[in-house]
């Protein structure tokens, strides 16, 4: 089955879903992460997947900042609750950025398939493995 690639933008990412279970959320160059523009790239997400399971590939550049009332709060519950989220592969080159991804999802644990890396060609590999992974053994 192939899909014509569907895409969305709002103010901090832009999204674009590439297979029928896989987004690639790409946020925008000096962006804040904050809790509105995190709602606003959910909403995006799944208007993109509907109902359909997915894996994430998420690409945070460098300079992205974030506000830390926005750590402090689980933005992906609904996903996980409805099973929607199968991986998430999130890229970063920042260290720091790395470090509290990292720390967020420990105090947040959404599912056992999350990798976090500077390595965009790993991060992509490991999601196709996982998606063939949950694809052969339903979850």
């Amino acid at each position: 089955m192939t899909i014509d690639p569907r895409e969305r933008q709002v103010p901090i990412a832009h999204l674009l879903r590439t297979r029928p279970d896989l987004i690639e959320v790409q946020y925008t160059p000096g962006c804040m992460l904050n809790s509105k523009g995190l709602e606003e790239v959910r909403r995006a997400r799944q208007e993109l997947m509907g109902n359909t399971p997915y894996g994430m590939l998420s690409i945070i550049p460098e300079d992205v900042d974030f506000e830390l009332a926005a750590m402090q709060k689980d933005h992906l519950v609904s996903d996980r609750n409805e099973g929607s989220l199968k991986a998430i592969a999130l890229v970063t080159a920042a260290n720091m950025m790395e470090m509290v991804l990292k720390l967020y999802f420990s105090y947040y644990p959404q599912l056992a398939r999350i990798l976090v890396t500077d390595n965009e060609k790993e991060a992509r590999e490991w999601l196709m493995g996982q998606l063939e992974d949950v694809a052969r053994t339903g979850s």
